[in-house]
């Protein structure tokens, strides 16, 4: 009996983290729609979003997470618990063998939303690394 509370009271304590990072997956596939993204997943503290191309240039990966991931935030369009939790995003091309890891990118966006263009971008590609490989 007590380890069944104890299990209980375990999960009672993170099903709010698991909904938050839940409500993250099917945020961001609304708001990423228009790249028709092939997968948005969720592991741990990381989201995934797999773009349909063989590879994934700076460009469009600045487009992505400045239009679909950010831009949200800035006109609040998004739920006030969005990206709380997630560490990384990594958004890959369509084998996940590579792409961006985009790090912090909730304090990150916010920070973006501040600043202008160039500074703005500045700030993104700081908090970016290569992601190579799969999971």
């Amino acid at each position: 009996m007590r380890l069944h509370l104890a299990l209980i009271s375990s999960a009672l304590i993170f099903f709010p983290v698991a909904a938050a990072q839940a409500s993250d997956v099917s945020t961001l596939k609304n708001k990423l729609k228009p790249w028709q993204p092939t997968e948005i997943s969720l592991k741990d503290d990381q989201l995934t979003v797999v773009i349909p191309a063989a590879s994934i240039d700076d460009e469009t990966y600045k487009v992505i997470t400045s239009s679909g991931i950010c831009s949200p935030i800035w006109t609040k369009d998004v739920p006030a618990d969005y990206l709380k939790k997630i560490k990384a995003i990594n958004v890959t091309n369509k084998f996940k063998a590579s792409g961006y890891s985009f790090e912090n990118p909730l304090s990150t966006c916010n920070e973006m939303g501040k600043l202008m263009d160039k500074p703005a971008m500045a700030l993104l590609l700081g908090n970016t690394h290569i992601f190579k490989g799969s999971e």
